[in-house]
């Protein structure tokens, strides 16, 4: 299904993570070039501090390095070769953060600068603190992609925490929402912490105490100043994704997906009239926007075991099980019976390696 929604997957990230691509590359022996081509890259674009790259531009590299290594701890190996400093101004807010619990929260509202596909939550639950990674954006992607981007992002949020109070701080426990792959020994080895698979989120856990301890490079002063240069990048990004994007957002945090155009009209302070007229500008319509929202809930929900299709025509905003097999088979040219089932031989073929 085409996605006009503007996402925020715009040029908006310097190509750091790209670059450490190449170097773990290159430290293999491995020609790394075609990293660049893939991207739409040429070597010098690395050391031009003006180049910005997308999202998509970033996927497409990793894509290309697992087609050229076939070690599996590739993804682990990235995420633990980037620090916190490696992350422009907002990695350097990070790291002058008063304490992890200002990390933790910076973290979640300022991940629009880091070039990511995951979306990361921050929560305090049964005494630990913990990220919950989201995979909603990246559901359609390869299996082996999407395993991929939680590897690297876990390891990469682990080697965050030691960046902050040291290298024997460690995760208490990681927990997978896909089957135990063939290299599962690696996840414990990497992250250093019991490991969990099958679950129904991928979450990273820390002892909550963390939260108080104080980061060994903490400057309020220095944090503060690079958080006011952070909200100056964050607004141009938000900025550039239109108002379309905006009233895709709107709509995916409302509790019922399936919410009139008055609803959404009025959380923007707005007549319908003047919603329909600035949508209409962008080349693209409300109901548009909404059965993109829908399908993309859909896809999410029917992937996780337990619930009906009559639940989750219902939680996606639809008046009965029908429409929502009728709209499915739409989007996707199957019923939702025929989707889960292709999902779950994809899972099976995963846990057989």
């Amino acid at each position: 299904m085409a996605h006009p929604i503007p996402l925020p997957w715009g040029r908006h990230y310097p190509p750091y993570q790209i670059a450490a691509l190449v170097r773990l590359l290159r430290g293999k022996g491995l020609p790394a070039d075609g990293v660049f081509t893939s991207a739409g890259l040429d070597a010098t674009a690395l050391d031009d501090v003006a180049c910005r790259t997308s999202v998509l531009q970033h996927l497409a590299a990793w894509r290309h390095a697992l087609e050229l290594e076939a070690d599996p701890g590739l993804a682990f190996q990235l995420g633990r070769a980037l620090h916190l400093p490696d992350h422009g101004t907002c990695g350097l807010m990070l790291l002058s953060c008063d304490s992890v619990a200002d990390y933790f929260r910076l973290a979640q509202a300022y991940q629009g600068l880091m070039p990511g596909a995951l979306a990361l939550e921050a929560r305090t639950e049964g005494g630990d603190a913990l990220w919950v990674l989201g995979e909603s954006v990246v559901r359609e992607l390869p299996e082996a992609l999407r395993l991929f981007l939680v590897e690297q992002q876990f390891a990469q949020l682990a080697t965050q925490m030691q960046d902050l109070l040291g290298p024997d701080v460690r995760p208490t426990l990681a927990r997978f929402a896909y089957p135990a792959p063939q290299h599962r020994a690696m996840y414990a080895e990497q992250l250093q912490c019991h490991c969990v698979f099958g679950w129904h989120r991928n979450e990273l856990r820390f002892d909550g105490d963390v939260l108080s301890r104080r980061p060994r490079l903490a400057n309020p002063f220095t944090a503060a100043a690079l958080q006011t240069a952070c909200d100056g990048l964050l607004a141009e990004i938000e900025e550039s994704a239109g108002f379309a994007g905006k009233v895709y957002q709107a709509l995916r945090l409302l509790p019922d997906p399936g919410a009139g155009m008055k609803m959404v009209a009025s959380s923007f302070k707005m007549t319908e009239r003047t919603l329909r007229r600035r949508l209409a500008l962008e080349g693209t319509s409300f109901s548009t926007i909404a059965d993109q929202v829908r399908h993309s809930m859909a896809t999410q929900h029917l992937q996780r075991p337990g619930a009906s299709v009559e639940q989750i025509a219902l939680i996606t905003g639809f008046s009965d099980s029908a429409n929502f097999r009728r709209a499915f088979l739409r989007w996707t040219g199957m019923s939702p019976a025929q989707f889960r089932r292709q999902q779950q031989a994809r899972r099976g073929r995963l846990l057989a390696g």
